[in-house]
């Protein structure tokens, strides 16, 4: 299975990484990255497959991928190309989320399905708000659309649901989307103020190029959209969600959680009652017997009540590139099996 990769950068290369430590597995799947494209370092393709290590020392000497012009690699003019011309069986789509327009992602994506490419994304901007069009087209072109990595970063969802609770109909969900959020809770309770919490963050690299993203909650409202679409069956998009975010949290907040024998937490949650649909992204104080009151730092995760077996919990230590990459794998390895 030949993959094209688009978008190289923190997910993209981490992708990339892993792909190199897993690639005595990767060659027993007979799985081989064959083509990458960036917006503004280069793209290359090699059929046979690309030598990943030595494209990553050479990036990392020259800051292009189509440094490494060798080794039967040819460059290619662009990403478009790419898109047009060169052989491949899915794509990976590691470009970075546009949470206004959900571009270049969804025309990336709507491209390949067309070709009858399988594709894997961690986009969460183009599957929040391109969900419904970019299904219905795999479904017609008769292709695969995984998105794992979307919304708990390493952590599985979509593939528990999928692959462990045939039958069950989830009836409510609640979940902690947003790492960079929980992470700045969690530096509070220490007794930081907010301002001094998001500068840590942003100092560590830890939170989106626009912040506010995190902050304001968009980024997991996106995530709650495509949870209630794909988990629940909701025709649902971001408009509906009700979004409060954390940046009026003050440290009296926190100490009034504390003290109410509970902690405070940016909650997403789909709830569907009768006629009545409550979805939402709010700080909310969680006591202390709920199973998401426990995740500290980049800690990510959900709590889904089901028709069948109650309640399911599943969480992950982080939420970062790395974890990220690992869904991306995990996608592609679950193509390969299909």
């Amino acid at each position: 299975m030949d993959v094209l990769l688009f978008g190289c950068g923190r997910v993209g290369r981490a992708f990339c990484e892993l792909l190199c430590r897993k690639s005595d597995m990767l060659k027993r799947a007979s799985i081989s990255l064959v083509g990458v494209a960036t917006k503004s370092r280069g793209c290359i393709y090699n059929p046979h497959g690309i030598d990943v290590d030595d494209m990553l020392r050479w990036e990392s000497l020259t800051g292009r991928i189509d440094a490494l012009s060798r080794g039967g690699c040819s460059v290619m003019q662009d990403s478009n190309e790419m898109l047009e011309n060169i052989d491949y069986d899915v794509l990976v789509d590691c470009t970075p989320s546009d949470f206004d327009l959900g571009e270049p992602a969804r025309s990336i994506i709507i491209k390949a399905i067309q070709k009858g490419k399988h594709v894997i994304t961690a986009n969460t901007a183009a599957m929040s708000l391109y969900y419904d069009e970019i299904m219905d087209e795999a479904l017609e072109m008769g292709v695969k659309v995984f998105y794992e990595a979307t919304v708990l970063s390493g952590t599985p969802l979509f593939s528990l649901v999928r692959d462990g609770l045939p039958g069950c109909r989830i009836k409510r969900f609640e979940g902690i989307l947003n790492g960079t959020c929980n992470y700045i809770l969690s530096i509070m309770e220490m007794g930081c103020s907010f301002d001094e919490a998001l500068l840590e963050t942003q100092r560590r690299g830890l939170s989106e190029q626009n912040p506010w993203v995190d902050i304001d909650g968009l980024e997991a409202a996106a995530k709650t959209v495509i949870v209630a679409k794909s988990l629940m069956g909701l025709n649902v998009g971001m408009s509906q969600v009700h979004v409060k975010g954390i940046r009026n949290v003050t440290t009296q907040a926190i100490e009034d959680a504390k003290r109410r024998g509970g902690k405070l937490k940016l909650l997403s949650r789909v709830e569907v009652n009768a006629d009545d649909l409550d979805i939402t992204v709010n700080p909310e104080i969680l006591s202390m017997s709920h199973p998401l009151a426990y995740l500290e730092g980049f800690s990510v995760g959900a709590l889904l009540l089901t028709d069948m077996i109650g309640e399911i919990c599943v969480s992950g230590s982080g939420s970062g590139p790395k974890e990220t990459s690992y869904s991306l794998l995990r996608d592609l390895l679950s193509l390969k099996g299909r």
